[in-house]
């Protein structure tokens, strides 16, 4: 049965001829004659009595009728509330909780400056969690870890037709200003063993780290484990401790410092599902693409 059989059939009834209806639907009095037929076959019973001036409904036909009334009102229904979605899209966001909070908040304010008919979901998450959430649909497109250098084992491969790159970044050594480390222009691995650090337990490149520094026999005091960007800068700017992380620009009270031994580097970029990409998806993307991000470009 398909929708424009039960609007045959209800503007039939409605108009009393087969004619008339014709003429309102703008078809061929041919074409709805089959149209009926057709549906009549499928139900398996007759709707209209045929043959005299005014084609009169049977009992059948009356029956349905009023569950053909339903279905057209409900079916109008679903169209006004999809227009709605339409008329205020509502865009959910993964990211990573190893981006800066205040950078993302500047990238949301901006797009709703130019589509404030929007409404943006921000949900945070390692990784894996974001890959996850975007394959399954919890979210309509995500910021993420496109690529990195530095893990002998990664077979993260971001689909290049479904996403983009927004900056590069290096993950250095990030120390308070007074911290002797701030002093050098790189520090090895090996000059880790002993200091204070704060470990970034969402980090994709975190286990990693662990195993490096375990090799090396490298065995740093760790007095916070944080998972979010913003704990760790405010941490380190307190003079607390130090930690591996991504480049940050303007960041005060905080020196990064090459690793000599390790070249641990990643790409951002926004990613999206490939089945489909609504238009307000695309909105986005190209937005964030075209954002001044103030991250560096390696």
């Amino acid at each position: 049965m398909d929708l424009y059989q039960i609007r045959y059939f209800l503007t039939i009834a409605e108009t009393g001829t087969f004619s008339r209806a014709a003429e309102r639907l703008y078809v061929s009095q041919p074409s709805l004659s089959a149209g009926i037929k057709k549906l009549e076959q499928e139900l398996g019973v007759t709707l209209f009595e045929r043959g005299g001036r005014r084609t009169v409904l049977t009992a059948a036909g009356r029956t349905f009728q009023q569950k053909a009334s339903v279905i057209m009102t409900q079916y109008q229904e679903a169209i006004q509330e999809l227009k709605g979605f339409e008329d205020d899209a509502t865009l959910r966001i993964g990211v990573l909780s190893s981006m800066r909070v205040s950078l993302l908040a500047k990238l949301v304010s901006s797009f709703q400056q130019y589509h404030p008919q929007v409404t943006l979901e921000l949900h945070d998450a390692s990784l894996a969690q974001l890959q996850q959430s975007l394959a399954k649909g919890e979210v309509d497109v995500i910021i993420t870890v496109l690529s990195m250098t530095g893990i002998a084992d990664s077979t993260l491969a971001a689909d290049r037709d479904c996403s983009t790159v927004l900056f590069r970044q290096p993950l250095w050594l990030a120390v308070p200003f007074k911290h002797p480390f701030s002093q050098r222009n790189s520090v090895r691995l090996a000059d880790l063993d002993g200091q204070l650090m704060i470990d970034r337990i969402h980090c994709e490149f975190f286990p990693q780290e662990c195993q490096l520094l375990d090799a090396a026999k490298v065995k740093p005091k760790v007095m916070y484990r944080a998972s979010h960007e913003e704990w760790v800068i405010s941490l380190i700017q307190e003079g607390l401790g130090i930690s591996v992380m991504p480049y940050w620009q303007g960041l005060p009270g905080v020196i990064y410092v090459p690793l000599s031994d390790v070249n641990f580097q990643r790409v951002i970029g926004v990613q999206w599902r490939s089945q489909q990409q609504p238009d307000v998806v695309k909105e986005f993307c190209t937005f964030a693409a075209s954002h001044d991000w103030q991250a560096p470009e390696l």
